[in-house]
C-alpha cells in the first residue's frame, strides 16, 4: 500500500454506499468507506483530492482558535527564527508609558519595555519588530532566489496573513508572511520559489508544477508539510 499524503482517521460505515471525505476542527480529516471497501485505493484518492483537502484543513486550523480557550497572556522568554538560525532571549522592563516597544539591546537579546502586561500593546510592539526582522532577513533572500532561478518579480510586500504563507499577484507583486521566520530554512526557500514560479505561470497548471519541479526538485515533501506548520507559529505572532 502506498503512503497517504495526509494523516486521516478511517471510519467504516455499514450505511455508506460510496467513499466520503470529511474535515472537522476536532477530528481533522476523516475518510468514511463502505464495508468491504478496498482500502489500498485511499492514498490515490487523497492525491486526487489534495487541493480540496488542503484548503479544508487550512480552514479548520483557522477555526480551531474559536474552540480553544485563550491562555493567559505572557511575554515569550525566547524567540526562535529557524529560517535564519537566530535565537532571541527576551528581557522585560515595565514602565508608566502608555505603550509598549521592542529594542534590540545586544547580540541575541531583546528588550520589551513599557506596558508589558497589556496584551494588545505588547503584541503590537512584537508584531512591528517581527515585520522589521522579515524585511531585514527575508526580502534579501527572495532577491537572491530570484537571481538564482531567473524568475523576476516586480515588487515585494511584507504582511501578516492569517491563512497564506505568501502570495503572488498577476502583476508580479509578491507578498511574504512575516510568520515565515518561524519555519525551517528549506521550507522558506520552497515558499519563495513557489511564488516566484507564479510570476511565470499564475495558475496551478501542469506547466506550473513542471516549472516548480525544475526549480525545486522534491517540492512535494515541503508542500505537504506546510499545512501543519501553522502550529509552529507562537500565539503572540498570530
Amino acid at each position: 500500500m502506498s503512503e497517504a499524503l495526509f494523516d486521516y482517521r478511517l471510519r467504516v460505515s455499514p450505511k455508506a454506499r460510496h467513499i466520503r471525505l470529511r474535515v472537522t476542527v476536532q477530528g481533522g480529516l476523516e475518510v468514511v468507506v463502505p464495508r468491504g471497501y478496498d482500502q489500498t485505493k485511499i492514498p490515490k484518492l487523497l492525491e486526487k483530492k489534495k487541493h480540496w483537502i488542503r484548503a479544508a484543513l487550512d480552514r479548520a486550523e483557522e477555526n480551531r482558535k474559536f474552540f480553544e480557550p485563550e491562555p493567559a497572556w505572557r511575554l515569550p522568554i525566547q524567540i526562535k527564527f529557524p529560517s535564519v538560525g537566530v535565537v532571541w532571549h527576551v528581557e522585560k522592563k515595565e514602565s508608566e508609558a502608555e505603550w509598549a516597544a521592542v529594542r534590540e539591546v545586544g547580540e541575541g537579546r531583546l528588550l520589551v519595555f513599557g506596558q508589558i502586561d497589556d496584551q494588545k500593546e505588547s503584541r503590537e510592539a512584537l508584531g512591528r519588530w517581527l515585520m522589521r526582522q522579515t524585511r531585514e532577513h527575508l526580502i534579501p533572500r527572495l532577491q537572491t532566489l530570484s537571481l538564482k532561478t531567473g524568475l523576476k518579480y516586480k515588487r515585494v510586500f511584507v504582511k501578516r496573513q492569517r491563512t497564506r504563507w505568501a502570495s503572488c499577484s498577476r502583476h508580479g507583486t509578491i507578498s511574504l508572511n512575516a510568520k515565515l521566520l518561524f519555519l525551517p530554512s528549506q521550507v522558506v526557500d520552497y515558499v519563495m520559489i513557489h511564488e516566484l514560479c507564479h510570476t511565470r505561470e499564475m495558475s496551478h497548471s501542469r506547466r506550473f508544477w513542471d516549472l516548480l519541479e525544475q526549480q525545486f526538485p522534491g517540492y512535494r515533501e515541503f508542500d505537504d508539510q506546510l499545512r501543519k506548520m501553522w502550529k509552529t507559529v507562537p500565539r503572540w505572532a498570530m
